[in-house]
């Protein structure tokens, strides 16, 4: 039954009732009270069933959808929207490094590249990174956040096969990588890769997503 065919349903039975009242008070002067009884009973009984029907109605209402959960923020998040901008951006190799370099300076960021891949420190993966002072040389870009780094690709280097098996990609971060299998020159930064750094140790305490994006 729809809710309208239900709306219609309760006007009738309510005008049955009103009209059902109405005899009882006209009848009530002119016929025995057991005739009386007998009309009040059904008046009653209407009501009731109206009521019902009315209970029904509420229950067959569509409820609300609960809100859904707000997104969690994260530090880096403003700091991602504006790199993945700026990889987007990306052009000639002369004037995206002039941006580059602009970002790097203006958003206060290290660079890093990875020297052993490799390495390790008490029998656990520990990939060797040391710093470079120059946005062109570094092949990943570190930005700080409370305690921590957000590290990113740069994103004039892309992703490249060296990068993936020399240069301490594939241990920063998951990638569509093999399923490419051919070198980036653009790039989409899902996830950076955090890293924490300790008396000039870089160590990767969590490893980022990135995305190869077709040319």
């Amino acid at each position: 039954m729809t809710i309208l065919s239900v709306f219609a349903l309760i006007a009738a039975l309510l005008a049955l009732v009103a009209g059902a009242l109405a005899l009882v008070a006209v009848r009530g002067v002119r016929e025995p009270a057991s005739k009386v009884d007998g009309l009040v009973e059904k008046a009653e009984a209407l009501e009731t069933r109206v009521a019902a029907l009315e209970e029904q109605l509420k229950a067959a209402q569509p409820k609300a959808a609960p809100a859904p959960p707000k997104k969690k923020s994260n530090p880096w998040d403003a700091f991602l929207v504006e790199y993945n901008k700026l990889a987007a951006s990306i052009d000639t190799p002369q004037t995206s490094q002039e941006a580059c370099d602009q970002f790097f300076a203006v958003q206060g960021l290290k660079g890093l590249i990875c020297l052993d891949p490799a390495a390790q420190v008490d029998g656990k993966a520990a990939p060797k990174f040391v710093e470079v002072a120059q946005a062109g040389k570094a092949a990943y870009w570190a930005y700080a956040v409370e305690d921590m780094f957000a590290v990113v690709p740069n994103p004039v280097q892309g992703y490249t096969k060296a990068l993936h098996e020399k240069g301490g990609m594939k241990e920063t971060f998951a990638s569509n990588f093999e399923e490419k299998e051919k070198d980036a020159a653009r790039i989409q930064v899902k996830l950076p890769a955090i890293f924490t750094h300790d008396n000039g140790t870089w160590i990767i305490a969590q490893p980022g997503i990135v995305k190869l994006l077709d040319e």
